[in-house]
């Protein structure tokens, strides 16, 4: 199912992919999904919906040229191109992706982001999560598959053109990555040259459309993948004021935050490290309840239902469906 967006057109990848034909041999860097991959799609069921109450904010910085592509702003392309088709969903409030290249650019910032960046990041921009990721790897194949495989003395081995992107997504309070997905497109594109005399394998060089649909395969696939991580991603907001029992945060009608909605700030249970000496806030229960119970343009006040003692300036609230 081809999900890309009207207004994404073949010329803006054309743009794009100045590439070397000698690149299709290559391949370096490759990022694996961090998280199993969980693609709900059950027909009388349909997908899970998004556990925010408003929109969420995101800024997607320009991606990680690993491979080559080019163009020295082959990244930036690709930022926006993947922002566009993140914007046909209702539910998440797009930053132009110029603005956050101009910003990653004067700040210095590039994928992959330390916590401490992607702290920053959000709090400059004011996001609910800030997303970077890699054109991880170009290549070629030429294999048996599906039923090939079973009848390999009979058959032609099959040529593919492969594109693999990475997307992160990192935590606005902390920094640490709520989500981590991967795409490799795979483009069958017939069959295999066959070997010549002595076991020389002719090199493909692919066309320039096959190239420019590669990558729109990855860029539709690392979108699907990406949005079951973000679904289940909270709506979190710094405290910017506490006043007359009422606490602000700065986002309200701009992110559409429905009076009534339930935020809270959550105790710290634990921090656990993992093997590449990143640490990990484990949440536990909520010491303050807060209620929104007037929306501006860009504020929402939130009344303190309970732990006012434990709420200060600078804290996260998060939103709550249950109690």
């Amino acid at each position: 199912m081809k999900l890309r967006p009207a207004h994404c057109p073949k010329a803006a990848l054309a743009a794009l992919l100045a590439l070397p034909l000698a690149l299709v041999t290559a391949g370096c860097g490759v990022v694996t999904d961090f998280v199993h991959d969980k693609e709900y799609d059950i027909p009388f069921l349909g997908k899970f919906d998004f556990v925010s109450p408003a929109k969420l904010r995101v800024g997607i910085l320009p991606l990680e040229d690993q491979i080559g592509l080019g163009p020295a702003d082959a990244g930036e392309h690709l930022s926006r191109l993947i922002t566009e088709i993140f914007s046909q969903r209702s539910e998440l409030l797009m930053v132009d992706a110029a603005s956050v290249a101009d910003y990653a650019r004067g700040r210095g910032f590039k994928h992959p982001l330390t916590q401490e960046q992607a702290v920053e990041i959000c709090r400059d921009l004011n996001l609910n999560f800030v997303m970077g990721g890699a054109a991880a790897h170009y290549g070629q194949s030429q294999v048996r598959s599906g039923w090939r495989k079973l009848a390999r003395w009979f058959t032609d081995q099959q040529q593919y053109v492969e594109v693999l992107l990475t997307l992160r997504a990192y935590d606005p309070a902390d920094g640490t990555t709520v989500t981590s997905r991967s795409f490799e497109s795979r483009i069958h594109v017939g069959d295999a040259e066959p070997r010549g005399a002595m076991g020389e394998q002719t090199v493909y060089k692919p066309s320039q459309e096959i190239i420019e649909e590669s990558l729109d395969e990855a860029i539709d696939g690392v979108y699907v993948r990406s949005l079951d991580g973000i679904m289940a991603i909270p709506f979190k907001a710094k405290v910017i004021a506490i006043s007359g029992g009422r606490a602000e945060i700065s986002f309200g009608q701009d992110v559409r935050m429905p009076r009534g909605a339930k935020f809270v700030k959550l105790s710290l249970l634990e921090d656990i490290q993992n093997d590449i000496n990143v640490t990990y806030h484990v949440p536990g229960a909520p010491t303050v309840r807060l209620t929104v119970d007037e929306v501006d343009s860009a504020t929402s006040y939130l009344t303190i239902d309970d732990g006012a003692d434990n709420l200060h300036v600078g804290d996260f609230i998060q939103s709550w469906r249950l109690d």
